[in-house]
């Protein structure tokens, strides 16, 4: 009897968190409705040469170019990784709507000058420009890599969530979502992936919205949230403490956070490729501040369902009842739980969360098939129209060779920890010396290419390390999260737990704390590599022989830092002189044109 009554709790438990075949439906025309937009570009829309299939023509305007921004810097680590931070460790993540200000005013006036002035199809063209080609291809190889690292991680957050909902296959629906990114990419070029994102965007933002109302609807209120978060310790808006061992506080979201998202926007060849589709730099302008307030209503609209989730679970906490075996299933949970009634909505929903990793994933492919092929593939190519259209037609190659190896690339990342923390650690590695040496460019003169090599070669050693031994650590022992509580779970958790999760290791506890490097918050790792790129590359600028001031390309500088280059000095000359001068030249022509034809007679 008490089995019964058991498996019975369970198939409710069950019915409850799984799909109905509206959700699978809506699920499935989202995604071919994006393999029709890849189509209809790829055949009834030019995408013959270089400048068509990765700056689409710079026909685009201003508000589906924000939209690709927002859409590819949402993924679904994100909409997952955002509320299961604030639910586990409270919301001061609120101060990023200060970075996102930040972020935009510096990318307008300190980066976009020099980009839209250059028109540089690869933005480490750039760094050649301005250094010398060995920093050029020293930055490809690094965001090259980060691509590799970055993918496979973002396609897997949406993969765990609808495996979770679907009870398919995690290894079964990780290749189907990326064949479908891979097509309508690799077909239809930029102009399919900013409007794909457009539509998976708007998708995504709708769902989000429609799931914080019947959350609110269902604990009571924002009032009642709010009194529940607050009693939870989950309302953390000023925790000022400088220690840079503090895992998330003030300073880190709103100094160190503006790092992570330069690199992701401000000097990123995806966000700098959009913004020169534009036809004018005021709507570029334009586009990087509407990308802006899409990044802060997404954040803050995220942080607000993470708050919703923990009053929804202050009393029943879905990981330590075992109702979910990691923490980044807690949103498909909470998903499934408050509109599991409402036929589509969770399928939208997750649609959504899917569409934001194909648009994370398409804006990445796009982007590393134009480096490979600008940076490594261009030399050996000729510029003739028929290369042009070869050109285009490698880069699509390169997109589908790329996209089958972060297929591969996912099955490995299941193996890592918390996937929000993991993405910003990892990316790091990367970013900290790309922005630094973008920065070291623009904003130092006085940098030389030596300089920049070795503080590049010295960020990215430094890193490798730093993130290394932070990752180990927090392998062997996770950040501590707030208090939770299951005393108010509705159904007996010790007899229904093996019917429908998956056992999981409890973290070897350390008993000794790291060497202290390893403790640093990993919100810090990125301005600390860009840190050691400025530094260690103007030391070494100064050492190897300084610059010639006069021989620095203003267009090579940030408006704001021209003023520290020598003037350019011209010859004056009298208006007689140049007369006189134009005269004796005409003079000369005409005593050789005589001497030409007596030596012909």
């Amino acid at each position: 009897m008490v089995l019964n009554d058991t498996l019975d709790i369970a198939d409710e438990i069950l019915s409850r968190f799984t799909f109905g075949w509206t959700d699978y439906s809506l699920f499935v025309i989202l995604l071919i409705v994006s393999v029709l937009i890849g189509i209809y570009f790829g055949f009834f829309s030019r995408q013959d040469s270089t400048t068509e299939y990765l700056l689409a023509g710079k026909t685009m305007g201003a508000f589906p170019v924000a939209m690709s921004i927002v859409a590819s810097h949402v993924s679904g680590i994100t909409l997952l990784g955002i509320p299961t931070e604030v639910y586990e460790y409270g919301s001061q993540y609120i101060a990023i709507v200060i970075t996102s200000l930040a972020t935009c005013l510096a990318t307008i006036y300190l980066f976009l000058p020099v980009f839209y002035k250059l028109q540089l199809t690869s933005t480490f063209e750039y760094l050649e420009l301005r250094f010398a080609k060995p920093v050029r291809n020293l930055c490809s190889i690094l965001f090259v890599l980060s691509l590799f690292i970055y993918i496979p991680i973002v396609v897997y957050v949406p993969a765990l969530a609808f495996s979770q909902v679907s009870k398919l296959n995690l290894h079964f629906i990780t290749p189907v979502l990326c064949t479908v990114c891979i097509l309508y990419t690799s077909i239809g070029g930029l102009k399919a992936v900013v409007w794909t994102d457009t539509i998976q965007f708007s998708v995504t933002v709708g769902g989000l919205f429609a799931i914080l109302y019947l959350g609110l609807k269902s604990v009571g209120g924002m009032a009642e949230v709010w009194r529940i978060s607050d009693e939870g310790g989950r309302l953390v808006f000023f925790n000022v403490d400088p220690s840079p061992f503090v895992r998330v506080s003030f300073w880190g979201i709103t100094i160190s956070t503006t790092f992570n998202w330069l690199g992701h926007t401000g000097v990123n060849q995806g966000a700098i490729q959009r913004f020169l589709s534009v036809p004018k730099e005021a709507q570029a302008k334009t586009a990087i501040i509407l990308s802006g307030i899409g990044f802060i209503l997404v954040n803050v609209a995220s942080i607000l369902t993470g708050l919703i989730i923990y009053s929804k679970y202050a009393d029943c906490d879905p990981l330590e009842s075992k109702l979910i075996s990691a923490s980044d299933q807690l949103l498909p949970h909470y998903v499934m739980d408050v509109a599991g009634h409402i036929p589509g909505l969770p399928g939208l929903f997750l649609a959504g969360l899917v569409s934001a990793a194909l648009a994370t994933m398409s804006a990445s492919l796009n982007t590393v098939s134009g480096i490979i092929y600008e940076d490594f593939l261009q030399d050996w190519l000729s510029h003739s129209p028929d290369d042009e259209r070869k050109a285009a037609f490698i880069m699509k190659i390169i997109v589908v060779i790329v996209g089958l190896i972060s297929i591969a690339i996912v099955f490995i990342v299941e193996k890592l920890g918390t996937i929000f923390q993991i993405a910003v650690s990892m990316r790091s590695v990367t970013d900290g010396p790309l922005v630094g040496l973008f920065i070291l460019g623009m904003m130092v003169p006085w940098a030389n290419a030596k300089g920049a090599v070795i503080g590049g070669y010295t960020s990215l050693f430094s890193l490798m390390v730093l993130v290394g031994g932070a990752q180990y650590y927090n392998v062997k022992k996770h950040s501590e999260r707030l208090p939770t509580s299951i005393e108010g779970c509705p159904y007996p958790l010790n007899e229904t737990i093996s019917l429908f999760t998956t056992n999981s290791t409890d973290p070897t506890t350390l008993h000794e704390d790291p060497f202290f490097p390893f403790r640093i918050s990993f919100m810090h790792f990125t301005i600390i590599g860009t840190t050691i790129v400025v530094v260690v590359g103007l030391i070494a600028s100064y050492f190897c022989g300084e610059i010639d001031l006069e021989q620095v390309d203003p267009d090579h500088i940030t408006p704001c830092m021209r003023r520290f280059l020598p003037e350019k000095k011209y010859r004056s000359v009298p208006l007689k002189d140049v007369a006189a001068s134009n005269y004796v030249n005409k003079f000369e022509k005409q005593e050789s044109d005589k001497l030409e034809k007596v030596n012909v007679k």
